[in-house]
């Protein structure tokens, strides 16, 4: 499918928002796999991740009315999947009982621990990349979600932003170095 304009992805939206099963189902074949990729990166249980997936859905059409207009579908699916996971995982620790095995117990909290501990690394790592991309300029980070999200390759990336090559490889070369001097100074 291709890359929809923030018009074109506010007039999806909201028409999914009136109740149009077509549009939800666009909404759906579009970003399906986009979330499941996304949320393989957060968590390493695919069986949960697909089920996040799929509840995500279908709460957005049962609470279709109550969302706000968005003209970046992507990211708001995205951020609504990582509280679901998150939300999917707090509910889990709380559904352990193990008061017959301490050995049991042992192990379950040590494991919950330095999963905890990944975790908050992980959205901590998530917050400080999220810190970095607000300094680059538009066009950088225009450049480089083309080339790693999307894909694409940087002559394909040129020919669509109507740039030459050697200015596609200027951005993404100077975007990674602002992120990586940004992720340094802070870690």
């Amino acid at each position: 499918m291709k890359k929809l304009t923030a018009h074109e992805n506010l007039t999806l939206w909201q028409q999914f928002k009136s109740g149009d099963a077509h549009a939800f189902q666009l909404v759906y074949l579009k970003y399906y796999k986009v979330l499941i990729r996304y949320g393989n990166k957060i968590s390493m249980d695919t069986e949960q991740v697909m089920d996040a997936v799929h509840d995500l859905f279908l709460n957005l059409w049962n609470r279709r009315t109550f969302l706000s207009d968005t003209d970046n579908i992507e990211p708001y699916l995205k951020t609504s999947l990582r509280h679901e996971l998150v939300r999917r995982v707090a509910e889990s620790r709380n559904s352990y009982s193990f008061d017959d095995s301490p050995e049991l117990t042992y192990e379950f909290e040590k494991d919950a621990f330095y999963y905890q501990h990944d975790s908050d690394e992980r959205e901590a790592t998530f917050q400080r990349l999220e810190k970095a991309v607000e300094d680059l300029s538009p066009r950088v980070w225009e450049t480089l979600k083309m080339r790693y999200f999307d894909k694409m390759g940087n002559q394909e990336i040129a020919e669509k932003m109507g740039i030459n090559y050697q200015s596609v490889n200027n951005n993404i070369h100077r975007g990674v170095e602002t992120l990586r001097l940004k992720l340094d100074q802070v870690a």
